[in-house]
């Protein structure tokens, strides 16, 4: 993972990576007030909006760090049952990566409270759009309020999305899975379809903090098999769903737990 950059590589990321720090928190800060705005006529407009600022951003690092993105497979989100999107993490792009992809539904994100505020755009779609913010410090208080986001989303059949690594992964090697979050969701949700993600290259983007960012990434989402919960564990479904993913990730998608 530790491998260096091209001498070509490097000249391009530094060249390119003023314009695309510039534009991306242009793109933020512009569809703050349009966000809020667009809010005013209910929140599927402000959805509409929030899609229109994920695209800028995929589009942005395409453009302007001349990454590759792909996406393999089609997601499962079949219309009149809730579904809880689990995939491993890698930076903060992931988020407008799959709910880009994702679009034709509502993805309410389990995210760390500091999210919250200060961050134009995100911060208030976090807050706004079906949500859960989470203090990491009260770990109690934490499932309590992953259980009762999970019990919206299985009644509103809904979309929920967690990261159980918990942290990203800034060298692109997975963490282990922690099963307490899982277990909340999975406990306040039965019927939910699981659909495991795997993401690949991300992680790249931010390897430097932006001094520079590495141009030419490639970078890839893959939308692995559905996983039925039929009444099993949470700790088994949540094995399952790792070894999809690590194996994935690894790049052999085949392997199956």
């Amino acid at each position: 993972m530790n491998v260096q950059m091209s001498l070509p590589r490097t000249v391009l990321s530094w060249i390119f990576t003023p314009l695309y720090v510039v534009v991306f928190f242009t793109i933020l800060c512009v569809f703050h007030p349009l966000q809020i705005a667009a809010s005013l006529f209910g929140k599927r407009a402000q959805k509409w909006m929030l899609d229109r600022m994920n695209v800028c951003i995929v589009w942005n690092i395409r453009l302007l760090t001349g990454a590759s993105y792909r996406v393999h497979g089609t997601p499962s989100l079949p219309a009149g049952r809730s579904v809880i999107l689990i995939s491993n993490h890698q930076s903060m792009y992931d988020i407008p990566m799959i709910m880009w992809v994702c679009r034709t539904r509502e993805i309410g994100f389990i995210a760390k409270k500091e999210l919250g505020r200060g961050v134009p755009s995100i911060s208030y779609a976090l807050r706004t759009l079906g949500s859960v913010l989470i203090d990491r410090a009260d770990p109690a208080g934490s499932v309590t309020a992953i259980r009762d986001f999970g019990a919206r989303k299985e009644l509103q059949r809904q979309v929920a999305a967690i990261f159980p690594e918990g942290t990203r992964a800034r060298d692109g090697v997975i963490k282990r899975f922690k099963a307490t979050g899982f277990r909340a969701l999975i406990s306040s949700m039965p019927s939910a379809l699981i659909q495991p993600i795997a993401i690949r290259g991300n992680w790249e983007l931010l390897r430097y903090n932006f001094m520079p960012v590495p141009f030419g990434t490639r970078i890839e989402l893959e939308f692995l098999e559905p996983i039925e919960q039929a009444g099993r564990p949470a700790d088994e479904v949540l094995a399952q769903a790792q070894d999809r993913i690590r194996a994935a990730v690894a790049g052999n998608p085949e392997a199956d737990a």
